[in-house]
């Protein structure tokens, strides 16, 4: 089940109060509960890039990086005829947003020696063979990410040649940069066309390698903002910069791994857990599961007027990592397409210590016959374009709040 399309409505969900005061009482349902993993999902040039990792005491550890084309800004670039000297080649990258924390990371780059191919269909499990270098300086690989709005000043002794809005700056071997001058002279072919280029040039593998991430340290960031490659190069009378861009018009793929080894989200999944105390969703993973067999109890002659499906979490394992702020409930297309669509989406209400989801629709039509009684899927919103993870309380855990569903229906 890796694809999802959106068939969620909104009508009356700014009435669920009104409409819990204006019919009789409300019955509670119990509920079945547990996760599923998900092996493989689509990252085919995705609007998000991920990059970074976290060890999470519940999950273990969720490690993301991507593959993406670098284009050039300007087919047949001229460098100049005069003495070129190379001063950086940079890596910069400017985060949409991030989960976790901004902790130390240990950062590679690596030359793509294999076409990506718009015609290809890549996932969160592909790779691409690059070569075995990393580019990424020493010094440069170790950083803590800078967080909004920082400013980076790009020095050459002591002038500033250039000021970035960037979270991180890798400083990358000049090797690269000379070749591509160099290049640009000798087999300037390869510079006549943005084609001509990515075949001669077919990107960049961005990673990290934290070996000895310390349990509930690092974060993943999310890039909407092309990264750049810039040279910063001068002649003697001049500085001088050309760029890449990492951006939306090439080809492009993240790739996510997560170590569950030993851990109940591991049991659970592989259905060594049955005891109903938790259940996990976290994106590119894992999906939760609710399934309401007590609905078949109402008559088919019913009309639902209301209905919550209360889904508390456990908020000690939410302060390390946050919560995502909206999740997807969905269901398979049929009994033949197991691709899910989403019919209703959940919001935190500290009321109830955990998402609520407004399942009225839904409901009606599983009564009336028109849809199966099959378990709900739950996911984070961005389950293929970001990192975040819930814990959810289970109907059997020692907590106050359990799930449920509140339902009120009348039959004619």
């Amino acid at each position: 089940m890796n694809s999802c399309k959106k068939e969620i409505s909104s009508t009356g969900l700014n009435l669920l109060n009104k409409e819990e005061d204006a019919f009789g009482s409300v019955d509670t349902f119990s509920l079945k509960v547990g996760s599923i993993y998900v092996d493989t999902v689509n990252s085919t040039n995705p609007s998000y890039l991920l990059l970074g990792s976290y060890v999470d005491p519940v999950f273990g550890k969720y490690d993301a990086g991507f593959y993406a084309q670098a284009r050039i800004s300007a087919v047949n670039p001229d460098f100049g005829d005069a003495k070129i000297v190379v001063d950086s080649l940079i890596l910069g990258m400017r985060f949409s947003d991030y989960y976790g924390k901004l902790d130390e990371q240990n950062f590679e780059v690596y030359e793509i020696t294999q076409d990506l191919s718009t015609q290809g269909s890549y996932t969160t499990k592909s790779t691409v063979t690059t070569k075995s270098t990393n580019l990424v300086n020493p010094s440069s690989a170790k950083q803590t990410p800078k967080p909004y709005g920082y400013k980076f000043a790009e020095k050459l002794g002591d002038k500033v040649i250039d000021t970035i809005r960037d979270n991180i700056r890798l400083s990358l071997d000049t090797a690269l940069a000379r070749r591509f001058i160099t290049d640009s002279k000798n087999n300037a072919t390869n510079f006549e066309s943005m084609e001509k280029f990515l075949s001669y040039f077919k990107g960049l593998q961005v990673k990290v390698f934290n070996n000895n991430q310390a349990i509930g340290s690092g974060g993943v960031m999310s890039f909407s903002y092309p990264p750049v490659l810039t040279i910063y190069y001068h002649t003697p009378s001049e500085y001088k910069k050309f760029y890449f861009e990492l951006n939306a018009s090439g080809v492009r793929f993240n790739h996510v791994e997560c170590d569950y080894a030993g851990t109940d989200v591991e049991k659970l999944v592989n259905t060594e857990i049955t005891d109903q105390k938790d259940f996990y969703a976290q994106a590119n993973h894992v999906r939760g599961t609710v399934y309401l067999p007590s609905i078949k109890s109402i008559p088919t002659n019913s009309v639902v007027h209301y209905a919550k499906l209360i889904l508390p979490v456990d908020y000690t394992s939410a302060n390390l990592y946050g919560l995502s702020n909206e999740l997807y409930v969905s269901i398979p297309n049929s009994s033949t397409d197991p691709s899910l669509r989403s019919i209703a989406s959940g919001a935190i209400d500290t009321t109830y210590q955990g998402y609520v989801v407004d399942l009225r629709d839904h409901l009606q039509q599983v009564i009336t016959g028109k849809r199966l009684n099959n378990a709900l899927v739950i996911s984070p919103k961005f389950f293929s374009l970001s990192a975040e993870r819930v814990h959810f309380i289970g109907p059997k855990a020692l907590s106050k709040e359990k799930p449920r569903l509140l339902i009120k229906y009348s039959t004619f």
